[in-house]
């Protein structure tokens, strides 16, 4: 039954005048349902209204209309018969009625337009042109999810501005791009006309004026989320990265749903999803977000960004959950607040979308600078701050990453030339490194001879996964030494290399490097293809230039057109030194070596302790021995004034003299010295001295020193004790070299054993043979 017209009027002017009164009539926009709403209906979407007990006519107040849902509105109630309010009634979101049948729904009172933003970006005085080289196609695997749940016109948009992005921007693989919306198609809910669902195919994209081009995959509900999750499970390696948009509607705890038993009050933030019928306002609850995130492997980067209304609210949990190991979450709102909506897009979604790409969807220029840096990449925290900067409405942005900071290295692809040395085995190239140790690159390799054929011998796949290839240095003659290169870009890149040296050490400052390749002409490095790795050298260590024997740190420096290696001399602070560890790919350390010992023997590791220059540092000093048996000895010697006052942890003193302290640490555990205070330019030498028992197995052992400064890693020695049956031994005593099974070797005392895999080499140290086991070679 209609209303009357008189008691329409009435009532209109009766919610417009305490509009009025409580000051809300310039931003609350009303509307009138025309029909009588009879005894024992119920507002299908508010929570704990009880039946209608008279004939009632609703006035809807929406208190936020240029907000997303769920946010406040009122429903006023009267008397259809008199005209007259008897309740009021508070919800978040809009009476199922209006929703179901929008023929029956006079805007009587409308101050409050939603934002056209292309109009709104007509007003901007400046214009800042695309990007023009924004990054493409980019190797390794990248994996996106693109979902809208109750979408509406402007939902719906945003998926496609986010799609072609990826795609056109960004070299996206379609088929590597799950796309979840309303009911599984390009449909949506509320968009233009009167009916209830809309296609898309009823116009083209507003953004540009043609054709949708997005495929969807899933539907906007929790089992299609799930289903795009697997999908992409089944696909994800520990190298790659994975792009996540969630867009329409959500809400926090206060905030209301209703499902097919209905209306109830939220318990947590949440998304909402499709359902068949229009009424129904589902929630996807951020912990069961959470659980279907947590089918995902690990990866390497996770990029997300949320429309929705609270969408802040999934910041945390999103970050202590994620499965990659850099993540950064941009979200519209911060938890409590609710999102802006747009006529076609989004606010925040667009303009987010328009950093990334460079331009809005319609070309429209950008109003700021959002490559700040202007290396021609836009990371994630590019794009939050041009979002963030702009914002005209009541967005509230927020955002965080995981570790703190590495926001500014993840992006959606990469320049066109990045040439790169690994750190460790687990470096895929990404800046800055995070995981694995700074001072084991696999990719400086050292060899006493010419190798015949370098790309078989260092590029097979089993050898790229081999930290371990490669010999000790050798006095008195000529070294070899081999880069490996690979290239992350999307262009095929050439480029140079510099090769130094410095003594072993956990802080190898600049001014201790010394250059190998010569200064005035770098090692050319040939045209390295996307994803390829090439093997560069050999670069050759004369024996003039050899300090002697010994075991050396190696810093390799590669540059190539625009990503250029980072330049030494920019090393003024400490704070410098370790953002050139860690923040550049094309810079690498290998201060690691291979010791082969025999079981009830002895060996010396030897290494520097340094300062800065004109900055006295307090350090801890880490000595990891995990990975040695607990029934190995381990001590290590310091000088005094260095260890005196530091805290021990996993460690005992034995003695000390005038200068220096004797330690025994625990083997299979981390030993610490915390607090340990260096001079300026401070520059000590200290001792780790390791006995094999002879119960030890056979197999590789490692251990490693670490300076740490601020809870920073500066660098680390890393030695590998190789434990096995040899079959020379060499005394140090004697300077005899024996076959192992001699009976003058048993005799041999652990501290003076020498293992040689080779009988050469042991000559080359100046052994003699022995008298009775190796005459051949013996002078005497």
């Amino acid at each position: 039954m209609k209303l009357t017209a008189v008691v329409k009027s009435q009532i209109q002017s009766d919610a417009l005048e305490r509009a009025r009164q409580l000051k809300i009539d310039k931003r609350a926009n009303l509307y009138a349902h025309d029909e009588v709403l009879a005894v024992g209906e119920k507002l299908g979407t508010a929570a704990l209204v009880a039946p209608i007990k008279r004939e009632t006519a609703l006035v809807f107040v929406d208190l936020a209309p240029t907000c997303n849902w769920a946010h406040p509105c009122e429903y006023h109630l009267y008397d259809a018969k008199t005209g007259k309010l008897y309740q009021k009634v508070r919800a978040s979101l809009p009476p199922s009625h209006l929703i179901l049948d929008r023929k029956a729904k006079t805007a009587f009172h409308m101050p409050v337009k939603m934002v056209d933003t292309r109009r709104r970006r007509a007003t901007w005085k400046k214009r800042i042109p695309p990007i023009t080289n924004a990054p493409s196609a980019a190797p390794g695997e990248r994996y996106a999810i693109l979902f809208a749940g109750k979408a509406e016109n402007r939902h719906t948009n945003d998926l496609e501005f986010l799609y072609r992005t990826l795609i056109d921007v960004y070299g996206f693989n379609a088929a590597n791009i799950q796309v979840c919306n309303h009911d599984g198609t390009l449909n949506y809910f509320l968009g233009p006309g009167t009916s209830q669902t809309v296609g898309a195919n009823l116009g083209n994209w507003p953004g540009d004026g043609t054709a949708y081009r997005m495929i969807v995959n899933q539907a906007g509900t929790r089992a299609g989320f799930q289903a795009a999750f697997n999908a992409i499970a089944a696909r994800l390696k520990p190298e790659d990265f994975l792009f996540i948009h969630t867009n329409n509607h959500g809400g926090g705890i206060g905030d209301q749903g209703r499902n097919a038993q209905g209306p109830f009050n939220l318990t947590d933030f949440c998304m909402f999803v499709y359902d068949a019928n229009g009424s129904y306002w589902i929630p996807y609850y951020v912990n069961d977000f959470i659980t279907d995130l947590s089918v995902l492997p690990r990866c390497e980067v996770l990029m997300t960004m949320m429309e929705q209304c609270r969408s802040g609210g999934f910041i945390n949990p999103v970050i202590n959950n994620s499965p990659a190991t850099w993540t950064h979450i941009g979200t519209a709102v911060a938890a409590a607040d609710y999102s802006d909506a747009g006529a076609d897009f989004d606010p925040f979604a667009e303009d987010w979308i328009a950093g990334i790409n460079g331009q809005y969807s319609d070309g429209t220029g950008l109003q700021q600078i959002v490559d700040a840096n202007n290396d021609g990449r836009v990371s994630a925290v590019e794009a939050f701050n041009y979002a963030d900067a702009i914002v005209q409405g009541g967005d509230t942005p927020t955002s965080s990453d995981s570790p703190s900071g590495q926001g500014a290295y993840i992006f959606l692809g990469l320049p066109a030339h990045d040439l790169y040395l690994r750190d460790n085995l687990q470096d895929h190239g990404r800046e800055p490194l995070i995981g694995g140790g700074i001072s084991c690159s696999p990719d400086i390799v050292i060899f006493n001879q010419e190798l015949l054929d370098p790309e078989a011998t260092l590029g097979a796949p089993a050898a790229q996964q081999s930290d371990t290839l490669g010999e000790s240095i050798e006095a008195g003659q000529d070294n070899f030494i081999y880069l490996r290169v690979q290239n992350r870009g999307t262009q095929s890149t050439n480029g140079t290399a510099k090769l130094f040296w410095a003594y072993p050490s956990t802080l190898p400052t600049p001014n201790s490097w010394k250059e190998i390749t010569d200064p005035t002409h770098p090692t050319t490095i040939p045209a390295v293809d996307p994803q390829e790795m090439k093997i560069v050298g050999p670069i050759t260590w004369r024996k003039t230039d050899l300090p002697g024997k010994g075991h050396y740190c190696f810093i390799g420096l590669i540059n190539s057109g625009n990503d250029p290696a980072p330049d030494p001399a920019t090393i003024l602070t400490i704070d410098d030194y370790y953002n050139f560890i860690r923040q550049s790919n094309n810079a690498t350390w290998k201060n690691f070596d291979v010791v082969d010992l025999f079981k009830n023997s002895l060996t010396i590791m030897d290494f520097a302790i340094q300062g800065w220059s004109r900055v006295r540092l307090s350090v801890d000093l880490r000595i990891d021995l995990r990975q040695l048996p607990g029934n190995m000895k381990v001590r290590l010697r310091i000088l005094k004034r260095l260890s005196s006052s530091a805290s021990i942890e996993n460690a005992k003193m034995l003695r000390e003299s005038s200068t220096h302290q004797l330690f025994e640490l625990v083997a299979g555990k981390q030993a610490f010295l915390h607090k340990v205070d260096l001079k300026t330019s401070d520059n000590t030498r200290a001792t780790l001295q390791i006995a094999i028992p002879e119960q030890t197995a056979d197999g590789n052992y490692r251990l490693a020193v670490a300076e740490i400064v601020d809870g920073r890693e500066m660098g680390r020695v890393t030695r590998m004790l190789a434990v096995g049956s040899y079959r020379y031994m060499g005394n140090r005593r004697t300077h005899e070299v024996h076959l192992a099974n001699c009976d003058w070797a048993a005799k041999t005392s652990p501290r003076n054993k020498e293992a040689y895999r080779d009988l050469d080499r042991a000559l080359k140290h100046g052994y003699d043979g022995c008298h009775y086991c190796l005459p051949e070679y013996s002078k005497d």
